[in-house]
């Protein structure tokens, strides 16, 4: 009877946990989608106003963020210098492919980075601050999507993943 009980109760408990891991898919993304609008809000201070060139400024804002997005903006930097993609465009999109599968990112989020990648240094200051505030703009969109999200979705998975529990420990007794 007590093992049945133990049994029942670390059931119950694993089920939980699977369900809390899957609801806080639903809570990180917001809070990286934050983060990713503050990294890019220096790296404009650094292209716009600082005038600071592309790879020193993608240098730079690795300095100040955190060890997954320092390594993205460094990785780009690293591409640029080395020469050994043809473009920015290229060397931006395989370092976001690099690191993408570590984030709490949609694939949509993934296309918005990508997409901006493709127009970040193509042009003149003023049109580049442009570019600038449509990505944030869209940023700020999907941030308010993924709180809807999270809303709706994090704690039916955490109730899912005890009731679940409970489901297999009733039918185990």
């Amino acid at each position: 009877m007590y093992l049945k009980m133990i049994g029942g109760i670390v059931v119950i408990f694993s089920s939980g946990l699977i369900g809390i891991a899957i609801a806080s898919r639903y809570a990180f993304r917001p809070l990286e989608l934050r983060k990713i609008r503050i990294l890019f809000q220096m790296l404009e201070t650094e292209v716009i106003y600082g005038a600071t060139p592309l790879p020193t400024a993608f240098k730079n804002i690795s300095n100040k963020s955190d060890a997954l997005w320092s390594k993205f903006f460094l990785e780009v930097n690293e591409k640029l210098i080395s020469g050994s993609y043809y473009s920015l465009t290229d060397a931006w999109n395989k370092s976001l492919d690099e690191i993408i599968t570590h984030t709490h990112l949609n694939k949509i989020d993934v296309a918005l980075l990508k997409n901006f990648g493709t127009v970040l240094g193509c042009s003149d200051r003023e049109d580049q601050q442009k570019h600038f505030k449509l990505l944030y703009a869209q940023i700020q969109q999907h941030e308010e999507i993924a709180e809807q999200e999270r809303k709706k979705n994090e704690k039916m998975y955490r109730s899912l993943g005890f009731l679940f529990g409970i489901f297999i420990f009733i039918i185990l007794i």
